[in-house]
Order: C-alpha cells, then sequence, then structure tokens
C-alpha cells in the first residue's frame, strides 16, 4: 500500500514538474508554442484532476467522467459552428446522471446532496456520500463500521462518526473533494492513517494524545483519495 501511494505520488509530482518546465521555457522565451495557454485552459483542468482522480482515488469512474468532458470540450473548440458554452452545462448533466447510474455503489444507502442542505442519520457499515452544489449533516451508527466514499463537488459534508465502531483490519475510506469540503468527527480512540494528497487545498487529521485512552492498533481507517481547491479535516472527540 505504501509503494502504491509513493509510485502515485512520483507520478503527480513529475506531472507538475514537467507542466512547470513547460511554463519556464515559455516565459523565459526558450519555447514559442504557447503551451502554457492550452496547459492552463480549463478543459485541460479537468483532464488534469480525471488523471489524478485515476491515480489516488478507487472513483475510476469519476476520473474518467472528467476526461471525457475535457476531451470532448476541446474536439468541439476544433469544430466551426458549435460553441462548447452552449452545451458545457447538458453535458455536466449528463455526466453526473451517468457517474449516478453506473458508477456509484447501487447497494449504499446514503442519499446524494444536490443544492440542498439536509440533515439525516444512516445506520451502515460502509457509508457513501456525495455533496454536488450542496452539503449536509451526517450522523452515522455502526458496530462494524468498514469506510467507503465521500465526494464534494463544490459542495460539503459533515460526518458525524462518534457513534461509530470501527471493523477489525484496515478499513478504506475514499475521499474526493473539488472546490469543496468536508469534515469528520471520530472517536478519540481510533487509529487514522491518512493517504490523503492535496494539490492547491488542504487535508488535516491530527489526534491530540487523551490521558487514559489507548489506541486500536488492531483497527485502522485508512483515509484515501485527493482534494483540489478544496479540504478536509478529521476531528477526535
Amino acid at each position: 500500500m505504501e509503494n502504491k501511494t509513493s509510485v502515485t505520488r512520483f507520478i503527480i509530482g513529475i506531472i507538475f514538474v514537467l507542466l512547470g518546465a513547460i511554463v519556464l521555457s515559455e516565459n523565459l522565451g526558450w519555447t514559442d508554442l504557447n503551451w502554457a495557454h492550452y496547459i492552463f485552459a480549463f478543459p485541460s483542468i479537468l483532464i488534469f484532476v480525471g488523471i489524478i482522480s485515476l491515480l489516488s482515488s478507487s472513483k475510476k469512474g469519476f476520473g474518467l467522467v472528467l476526461i471525457s468532458i475535457g476531451s470532448i470540450w476541446w474536439v468541439t473548440k476544433s469544430i466551426q459552428g458549435i460553441n462548447f458554452g452552449e452545451v458545457f452545462f447538458p453535458i455536466v448533466l449528463i455526466s453526473i446522471g451517468l457517474y449516478i447510474l453506473f458508477f456509484r455503489n447501487r447497494n449504499s444507502s446514503a442519499k446524494i446532496n444536490l443544492l440542498f442542505n439536509r440533515k439525516e442519520e444512516i445506520n451502515m457499515d460502509k457509508i457513501d456520500v456525495v455533496a454536488i452544489f450542496g452539503g449536509g449533516d451526517k450522523t452515522v451508527k455502526s458496530n462494524n463500521f468498514q469506510g467507503g466514499s465521500i465526494t464534494t463537488i463544490f459542495g460539503g459534508a459533515d460526518i458525524d462518526l462518534i457513534h461509530c465502531k470501527l471493523a477489525e483490519g484496515e478499513n478504506k475510506l475514499d475521499v474526493v473533494a473539488i472546490f469543496g469540503g468536508f469534515e469528520m468527527q471520530v472517536p478519540k480512540e481510533w487509529n487514522v492513517v491518512s493517504e490523503v494528497f492535496p494539490i492547491f487545498g488542504g487535508f488535516a487529521s491530527k489526534n491530540k494524545k487523551y490521558y487514559g485512552v489507548t489506541t486500536e492498533a488492531n483497527r485502522t481507517l485508512i483515509i484515501k483519495g485527493f482534494v483540489m481547491f478544496g479540504g478536509g479535516e478529521v476531528k477526535y472527540y
């Protein structure tokens, strides 16, 4: 698992180095291909975020959707008579619909929060929280919590796991936050390992040492994924 994380960070690091080298070359006049204009165009950013999602998250479908939108955008730019601004929003809606239909866990009891806020209580061992242009507060209760996934896009989520008990062994929670964020509250005895990759964003998981509290070494919650132009935080109670 650590080797896979190191490889992912290495690949993403190489991508940033190459992008920086291209822009530096343009700015110093060593090249005159106007690559910077294409690199920092919005469709290219979508493709870049999609690649990062494929590398650092288990949400492969989400990454493929972003790459598809970015690629279609570039194709339509090259076709005369088509204004992508007129078709972008419908394509986004279609993409979200396809993601919900085919790439989300259909057995999940969690609901999507779209354009509104809501509070709900979930009795489930695995969560699947999606907040798009909205948000919500989730209180989760489980005696055998096994992780799940959290996705926030231009939205936010507050996840209360204080009433949960971790399942034995390693439990994975996959997170993606783009122009959004999330906050989690967990019991102070939980052993939480962060493998979140922040890009122009931040993620914090700092467990304070509580007197008389022993960390559950045989039960671990591994949080993996990435945050971009967003953030996430784990708080211990």
